[in-house]
């Protein structure tokens, strides 16, 4: 994709390699270390397993491909420079992703009155036209929710993570997510009934 080469070529100006050397199985604890004691192509290791995820969910976020592009770019950066302050016992991720959530919504603050480009553009692939339709709709109900609910069901089920995951990531015991899911979902199917027009039709049925 053009946004990844992109991305590999703005790393490399940091000094960051991603490629991965043939035959090298280091664990994630393991690059980590070695990224502590300065191991750029260590680090590289750890941007290139991750890039993905962090870029789209900096884009469900600020609804930006560029500023998603940056954020997620920028968010690596600093936990490399701070990566020292890592405790390697736990997971990466949600470290990360709560240094790139606060940058993500420190630029909101920011821009809040510049024009963004559509979620559902920025997200939806040149496919058939009534698949386009559809998931150009689901975008639009998740554009709609409030950032927390927005949050959860990108993590849950556009990232795959897990309960338990996301509650590392979130910093919320994993009860909460659930319920919170529980009425996001609830939420986005309101909103959807909204734009598929099905509100409409029982209202007039009423």
């Amino acid at each position: 994709m053009p946004q990844e080469r992109a991305w590999e070529r703005k790393l490399v100006i940091y000094g960051v390699r991603t490629e991965m050397n043939e035959g090298k199985t280091l664990s994630e604890k393991a690059l980590l270390k070695l990224a502590q004691a300065g191991d750029r192509e260590a680090y590289g290791e750890i941007v290139r397993k991750y890039m993905k995820s962090a870029y789209y969910i900096a884009l469900a976020v600020v609804h930006n491909h560029q500023d998603a592009l940056d954020l997620s770019q920028e968010a690596f950066v600093k936990a490399f420079r701070n990566i020292k302050k890592f405790d390697t016992d736990k997971a990466f991720f949600p470290w990360f992703y709560r240094l790139m959530k606060n940058l993500c919504l420190d630029h909101l603050k920011k821009v809040r009155r510049r024009v963004e480009v559509p979620l559902e553009e920025s997200l939806v692939s040149c496919e058939d036209e009534k698949n386009r339709e559809v998931k150009a709709t689901l975008w639009r109900g998740i554009a709609a929710l409030p950032f927390e609910q927005r949050e959860l069901i990108i993590l849950r089920y556009f990232q795959q993570f897990s309960y338990q995951e996301i509650a590392e990531i979130t910093a919320k015991p994993v009860g909460t997510i659930m319920s919170s899911l529980y009425y996001a979902k609830r939420k986005l199917k309101e909103i959807l009934a909204g734009h598929l027009g099905f509100g409409r039709e029982n209202k007039r049925e009423n």
